[in-house]
């Protein structure tokens, strides 16, 4: 027997030993099969709850559980989402008033949170509220205001007034580029399905249009509105200039202001990338590697930043997309143990020798983003360090099935 083989025995030994099964991954259902965690969570000023896909149905409900369980028995008032600051202040405004429409407010928001799974954390929020008006949960945005699809219809209403005849111009530049706020220009062009030329040329070119035009220069507020676009554009995935290690650096920074600022324990919903506690993580399908939000958080708050990975090892993100089961030498097919079904592991409690020895090792974890392919399943994953390093518990979840999309009918 290797002696891998011989350290995976005991890992597997382990987890049946300590796992914890989940008994329902019903978002309104019973949090006592939480317990054990909230039982470990003194101390823990942010929880970071990064899930291995947003597209998962059961992997968004383990994360609202979550949430519910340190707002309602631990007294934690503010969820943290990584989004347009003032998206979530809209979704904010909701749970706390009930002001607006959630599904209007939601067709703002990033892709991954227009789903019915986010509608339900909103009600809830809402339900919460309503019964503790004086001690609200609260949410709040850890990105700047970027562009959204009203921009560009702001700029081309100004233009038709200005220069009519420009008008055709000015939508042959913003009628491709509008569609990556429904998809993402990256997805577009692993789909096949990018119309050619970058986006960020066309939003400069058409600022420039802008710029040129009589009566441009006292409208501040249109050339804000294009120069929003553009820097959307040119900050994006698509563009290989978007500087994740600056975007974690930001999102921590907010999450400690919030909290200086109002002493909320705070609940900080991402991805596994965002979420782990890594000096230098590595993203494997989209070739990056830099400091996650949760080192710095752990800089910052030490062991009161607690982390929790929600991963999964099979099923479907979208009907007519299948993720398999991992690949051996996976991680997660490690933490697949088929007679436990979804559990939770905290993997804090591991006994010194073989078992702290695999948390420990260099491993591979999927994470599955929106350029995601099962023909390359493999080259989906985060690497860089151990589990033991990057988190503090597992809640693993064995079948998934899609997110509901508000885009459906």
């Amino acid at each position: 027997m290797s002696d891998e083989t011989h350290d995976s025995a005991h890992v597997t030994r382990w987890i049946r030993d300590c796992a914890r099964p989940l008994a329902t991954l019903d978002a309104d259902g019973s949090l006592m099969d939480l317990a054990a965690l909230a039982d470990r969570a003194d101390g823990t000023v942010v929880v970071g709850v990064g899930a291995t896909t947003r597209a998962g149905h059961e992997l968004s409900v383990t994360a609202h559980r979550i949430l519910r369980l340190f707002v309602e028995t631990l007294a934690f008032r503010a969820l943290a989402l990584l989004d347009d600051e003032s998206v979530v202040a809209d979704m904010d405004e909701y749970a706390r008033t009930g002001a607006g429409d959630v599904r209007a407010i939601l067709g703002d928001a990033w892709v991954p949170w227009r789903t019915a799974e986010t509608i339900a954390v909103l009600e809830w929020a809402r339900e919460f509220n309503r019964a503790h008006p004086h001690d609200p949960v609260r949410l709040f945005g850890l990105a700047p205001e970027a562009a959204k699809p009203a921009h560009y219809e702001r700029v081309t209403r100004f233009v038709e007034r200005a220069a009519p005849q420009r008008i055709a111009e000015l939508r042959s530049h913003y009628d491709p580029i509008v569609t990556a706020h429904r998809l993402g220009e990256h997805i577009q062009r692993a789909n096949g399905t990018h119309p050619g030329r970058p986006f960020a040329d066309h939003a400069r070119d058409a600022l420039t249009l802008v710029e040129s035009l009589p009566g441009a220069a006292g409208a501040p507020e249109i050339l804000d509105a294009a120069r929003l676009i553009v820097r959307y554009h040119e900050n994006s995935t698509a563009s290989g200039r978007r500087d994740f290690a600056a975007e974690s650096v930001d999102a921590a920074r907010r999450i400690v202001d919030w909290h200086d600022r109002t002493g909320h324990r705070i609940v900080y919903w991402e991805g596994v990338s965002n979420t782990a506690v890594a000096r230098e993580l590595t993203v494997a399908a989209m070739s990056q590697r830099f400091p996650s939000t949760g080192s710095l958080l752990r800089d910052r708050f030490g062991t009161g930043y607690l982390s929790v990975a929600v991963t999964f090892h099979h099923g479907n993100v979208r009907a007519d997309l299948a993720v398999p089961a991992p690949a051996e030498g996976f991680a997660d097919t490690v933490l697949d143990q088929p007679e436990l079904g979804s559990y939770l592991l905290d993997l804090r409690t591991a006994p010194a020798g073989a078992v702290r020895q695999w948390l420990h090792r260099p491993a591979k974890l999927r994470l599955i983003i929106g350029t995601y392919r099962p023909d390359r399943d493999v080259d989906h994953h985060i690497a860089g360090a151990g589990l033991g390093d990057w988190f503090d518990v597992v809640l693993h979840i064995r079948t998934i099935t899609p997110t509901h999309s508000l885009a459906q009918p």
